[in-house]
């Protein structure tokens, strides 16, 4: 807590000191980004510097912030961008980690590496790729199909970072902005190539170690673009690669902790345990895609063309292993915190090997063209008609092996001792083929696809001279088609198949880098012959089931396919406006903003007989969205905007399914349920999230690079949804089904700080230096609440978020360090209605550079420096649910430049 007070403490300090007085000489600089020229209704009057000051041509970092800020200065709109170094030269790994230096932006991750964000604590966002919108395979706000229940394989980690010229996220949008985002916009922008010099040629290679692997990858990146007929015409190609192996250890889980009473400690008290610990490993081979082309045609000042596209493909192989046992089993000399959590004690339980193999393809494809044109002095346009699809498929091969039915190991555990608990197993051996059996198969095939097609067009009438500057209004009609159809098998050998019969199927896994007592060597299922259940011939039991057969009659497959169809009509308004009030500028907007959506939702209902009957629900809403924003320049280096809307962001595509997917874990003794099965289901008429929004900030701009801003917020959610477990009964079996439901109210409200600041007030042998710090704080409440009755913070958000980066840069040399911190948060709700919290987590990045010429420059970059663990916990710190680590990524790459 010290540490943390001392940071912000430094930070306000930064922001007091970041002022015109310590500023003595302003430079006079020259952008080499592709700044978005300020909207309609924006006044600009960014500092030109001294008159007569010699033109100093500014690069590398500086210039990177010296556009960005000038971006936020200009918009109309809540808006912060990060602008790209240089071509390939994104300051991050990826574009979900570059916005994490975003003020009120926090990233998610998934096995250590951040592939989606929530911009102020919220998911519902809407992603743009040059204005247009690009969703992930299983449709609105998805993160992909991967079963571990991470974001690894989800939208961001697609998009290949050295395409990206910008990155710009709005936090209140205007009127004439795609609506749909609860939390904010995100706009990735490429290089356009009219913009740039009349050739332009660039290539990165680069090489990758990933230390806990111990694995080398490699990085390609190549980039042409040339102007021609009289610089009327541009066409710019870029292409990418990427190969990586990837490596994650230590302790999770999948049940997690249950809520149960121990006789041997206090019979009328509720304890918790951990019902499923599992020590694994995850070792990936990963390669990654990406092409974009644009050509751009510019005739006249009147009218352009432009056509662009863009492709990124993701391939992996994953194998995954893990021993597993329930300390809650036959559970002795058990040992719990003062908050009723087991820490230790004996258990007579199986222990399971398992084995997991999993070969994912993902990727994305989005393609527009659009115009634009004048039509009379006054009257600008523009149209656009843009196509988007984004598939996956995971194949899932799980294999587990389990005692035989007369050994039940004995095992000590302490789940607070060391990074991953201690573990002592006794009873059996894992290496003998005799003391185990085969009990459970999955041979699953996840897919889902979406496909989005729109069509928009937008026109700026201007009104020279007076009040109200301009006006804005046009239309946009979209479709988005998300589908999923899994294939699904399921075999549980009756009694199990003797692994002493399954001969070649079996493979030793070891990992003697996992030290938790657990034992480091045990047998597996060998990949090279487990590649599907149609494999096991020998055994008809499994190769003759009738899941394996024909999964596609499974009912947890027919339960999981679904088709969820919408329709969109929108149409806006936008006035602009321009005064002065005692000569100080006054510019801003109100807009108005309708919007019509139909839903059909496609799928399949499960009777109590256990038949799957086709079903369609079909739902129709319409929203009206008033926004507002106004500027008033206080003075030439100071702005005050406030701002005010209606937003609203409808369920994710996933949520709306009117089917149920059922899992086959129910437990039966001597015929009689005594644990439900448990499911998931979707609920296709669930209202959207409706809330106001109100922004007010605070930015002082000086200097060519320098700024501090403070900002305030506030999100009134008049419909929230949250997720709830309720008993539902199938085909005479009992389950716990989750479902998403629309709870009560919720609230949003925060503050942003932002210092960006050059010292080049320094002596000159350190007039390189710089930094930027970003801090938000954010509090929630909202309907979700847990055992205990306590009432619980919005998914994903953390209360306080820290981004610190300085860097130096003199002459061909340039280092920069950053650093990530951010508070605990809400994962979930747990099986036992505990919330399942991802603990602190800080991240330290480090990256060197060279110019070896203006052509040719090097690079050596340092991610995860301080090999941080990703840990989770079920209600209490002490309840440890994941504790895993990935460990330090290096790059060493080569840029040139022509």
């Amino acid at each position: 807590m010290k540490k943390k007070q001392s940071v912000i403490r430094g930070l306000l300090l930064t922001s007091i000191l970041a002022s015109p007085m310590t500023v003595i000489h302003p430079v006079l600089a020259q952008t080499q980004g592709t700044d978005t020229p300020p909207e309609s209704g924006a006044k600009s009057t960014a500092d030109s510097g001294a008159q007569g000051s010699q033109l100093v041509v500014v690069t590398g970092i500086r210039s990177s912030l010296e556009s960005a800020r000038n971006q936020k200065r200009n918009s109309s709109q809540f808006v912060d961008a990060i602008v790209a170094e240089d071509m390939g030269k994104l300051p991050d790994k990826n574009v979900a980690e570059s916005l994490a230096r975003v003020s009120g932006v926090q990233v998610d991750r998934g096995i250590g590496e951040g592939t989606s964000i929530s911009v102020r604590g919220l998911r519902q966002n809407v992603t743009l790729f040059n204005g247009r919108e690009i969703l992930d395979s299983t449709g609105r706000g998805g993160t992909g199909i991967d079963q571990l229940g991470t974001s690894t394989y989800g939208l961001m980690a697609l998009v290949p970072s050295e395409i990206i010229s910008q990155l710009e996220v709005t936090k209140l949008a205007g009127a004439n902005q795609i609506s749909g985002a609860l939390g904010g916009l995100v706009d990735i922008r490429t290089r356009m190539p009219l913009d740039g010099p009349e050739t332009q040629f660039a290539f990165k290679t680069a090489l990758t170690r990933d230390r806990l692997p111990g694995k080398t990858g490699e990085e390609l990146f190549g980039l042409a673009a040339g102007k021609f007929a009289n610089n009327t015409v541009g066409v710019l190609v870029g292409v990418s690669a990427e190969n990586r192996s990837l490596s994650q250890q230590g302790l999770d889980t999948f049940s997690g902790y249950r809520s149960y009473t121990d006789a041997n400690f206090n019979p009328s008290k509720t304890v918790f345990g951990n019902q499923d610990v599992r020590i694994q490993e995850i070792r990936e081979d990963r390669s990654k895609r990406g092409v974009n082309a644009t050509v751009q045609w510019r005739p006249s000042k009147s009218f352009e063309l432009i056509g662009d596209t863009f492709y990124s493909k993701l391939n992996s192989n994953r194998d995954r292993f893990w021993l597993s046992f329930n300390p809650t089993t036959s559970l002795t000399n058990a040992v719990y915190s003062a908050n009723n959590v087991l820490l230790s004690g004996q258990t007579k339980s199986a222990v399971l090997s398992n084995t997991e193999a999993a070969d994912v393809d993902s990727d994305i494809m989005s393609s527009a063209l659009r115009s634009k044109f004048t039509l009379t002095e006054n009257l600008k346009g523009s149209a656009e008609i843009s196509t988007g699809r984004s598939t996956s498929s995971y194949h899932q091969l799980y294999f587990r092996l389990q005692p035989i039915a007369t050994i039940t190991p004995t095992i000590d555990f302490d789940l607070g001792n060391g990074a991953y608990g201690t573990y002592a197993v006794n009873g059996i051996n894992l290496l003998d083929p005799d003391s185990l059996r085969h009990t459970i198969l999955f041979d699953n095939l996840y897919r889902a696809s979406s496909e989005n097609k729109s069509f928009r067009t937008d026109f700026t009438l201007k009104f020279p001279g007076s009040f109200f500057s301009s006006v804005d209004f046009g239309a946009r009609l979209s479709n988005l088609d998300s589908t999923q159809n899994p294939l699904r098998t399921d075999v549980r050998p009756a009694g199990g198949i003797p692994a002493n019969q399954l001969g070649n199927f079996l493979t030793t896994y070891s990992n003697t880098s996992i030290n938790s007592g657990l034992p480091s060597s045990y047998l597996i299922a060998s990949r090279a012959v487990f590649t599907s259940c149609s494999a096991f011939t020998a055994f008809p039991v499994i190769s003759q089931n009738s899941q394996c057969l024909d999964p596609s009659a499974n009912t947890n497959s027919l339960a999981g396919t679904f088709e969820i169809k919408e329709r969109f009509t929108e149409a806006y308004a936008k006035v602009n406006f321009e005064t002065e009030v005692g000569e100080m500028p006054v510019g801003g907007n109100l807009g108005y903003r309708l919007l019509r959506r139909e839903m059909d939702s496609i799928g399949n209902l499960i009777g109590a007989n256990g038949a799957a009957t086709p079903n369609t629900y079909r739902r129709n809403d319409s929203e009206a969205l008033p926004s507002g924003v106004t500027t008033l320049e206080l003075n030439r280096e100071t702005i005050l905007r406030a701002g005010a809307a209606k937003v609203v962001a409808f369920p994710n595509t996933v949520d709306l399914n009117n089917g149920i997917s059922l899992s086959n874990n129910a437990v039966f003794q001597n015929g009689v349920q005594t644990s439900p099965g448990t499911g998931s289901g979707g609920a296709p008429g669930l209202d959207p999230f409706r809330a106001t929004q109100f922004d007010l900030s605070l930015e002082r701009y000086f200097g060519k690079q320098g700024m501090a801003s403070v900002g305030l917020f506030r999100k009134n959610i008049s419909s929230f949804i949250v997720q709830r477990q309720s008993p539902e009964s199938y085909g005479g079996i009992n389950y716990l089904i989750n479902r998403k439901v629309n709870g009560e109210g919720a609230t949003m409200q925060g503050a942003e700080m932002l210092v960006q600041m050059p010292f080049s007030f320094l002596p000159k042998a350190f007039d390189g230096l710089g930094m930027m710090a970003t801090y938000s704080y954010i509090d929630s409440k909202t309907p979700i609440r847990d055992v205990t009755n306590r009432q619980l913070p919005f998914p994903g958000l953390s209360k306080n978020n820290v981004n610190l980066v300085t860097y130096y840069e003199s002459g061909p040399f340039g280092v920069r360090l950053a650093y990530n911190w951010r508070d605990a948060y809400l994962v979930s709700l747990s099986a036992a209605n505990t919330g399942i919290y991802n603990d602190t987590y800080r991240d330290l990045s480090l990256s060197f550079k060279y110019d070896y010429s203006t052509k040719v420059s090097f690079s050596l970059e340092g991610s995860n420096l301080l090999n941080s663990k990703q840990r989770t916990y079920d209600g209490t710190s002490e309840a440890l649910r994941t504790n895993n680590i990935f460990g330090s990524i290096f790059k060493l790459s080569m840029n040139v430049k022509l």
